[in-house]
């Protein structure tokens, strides 16, 4: 995993049904998806509140980015 700073990323599915474990992306690409978080639902919480309380789910991801994550990583 890079230095850079990273926000983590909630699983998709739980138990069984997880199709995507927990990871983290790049901050930019953070930011990025929070820019449309934020026009959709307003700045009541910041991109800083949202990754301390877990990041973004892999599913809100795509679809504020309108794409998967290119910075994607797994926890280790």
């Amino acid at each position: 995993m890079s230095a850079e700073r990273r926000a983590p990323v909630q699983c998709e599915g739980y138990g069984r049904q997880q199709t995507k474990p927990p990871g983290t992306i790049s901050w930019a690409e953070h930011l990025e998806a929070y820019a449309e978080y934020a026009r959709r639902y307003g700045t009541g919480q910041s991109a800083e509140r949202l990754a301390e309380r877990c990041g973004f789910g892999w599913g809100e991801l795509v679809d504020f980015l309108g794409h998967e994550p290119k910075t994607w990583e797994p926890l280790s």
